[in-house]
């Protein structure tokens, strides 16, 4: 009581008010902290539930990654093998609309799944048919691409394989 009785009213309520700035203050710090924490968890589990998404198409991304269709001349080669690959490319297409909303940050997302888009379009039964021929139907998995750097690159592949063909068929 005495320290109050010494100090004027208007002391006291600056005293306050100082402290209260300080705690609110410390208040907002902390805040800041949780949401940047909540959202490294939420982009950590969104990731997860594509990696779990995406192992639908397991089936898919083994014929690419070392099985039967990354052999030179072999890919999908009947209905029910031509429809899961293009659910495959389809759940890329979606993944390309979630970067350009940024749900999802590109440089993360390539290094987790930019190998398996490779070996897509390393297929060449693959590109032709759907990169080439229905490149209308494909836009946004090209779109990806060339998010991705991809696009560029195997279009000069791309140029040397058909010049490769033409000349296989002059002789």
């Amino acid at each position: 009581m005495d320290i109050i009785t010494t100090m004027e009213l208007k002391d006291f309520a600056d005293i306050v008010t100082i402290v209260g700035i300080i705690l609110g203050i410390g208040t907002l710090v902390y805040t800041a902290k949780q949401i940047r924490m909540s959202a490294r968890i939420s982009k950590g589990q969104f990731f997860l539930e594509l990696e779990k998404m995406s192992s639908l198409y397991d089936d898919v991304h083994l014929k690419l990654r070392g099985g039967e269709w990354s052999e030179a001349n072999k890919g999908p080669s009947n209905h029910e093998d031509w429809s899961k690959l293009e659910d495959y490319m389809g759940f890329f297409e979606y993944c390309e609309i979630l970067i350009r909303d940024s749900l999802i940050d590109i440089d993360t997302f390539e290094k987790i799944f930019g190998y398996r888009i490779r070996n897509i379009i390393s297929n060449e039964i693959i590109y032709n048919a759907k990169l080439i021929k229905e490149r209308n139907e494909w836009i946004l998995f090209i779109s990806l691409l060339k998010r991705l750097n991809i696009e560029e690159s195997f279009d000069e592949s791309l140029q040397a394989q058909v010049k490769s063909r033409s000349e296989e068929f002059k002789s």
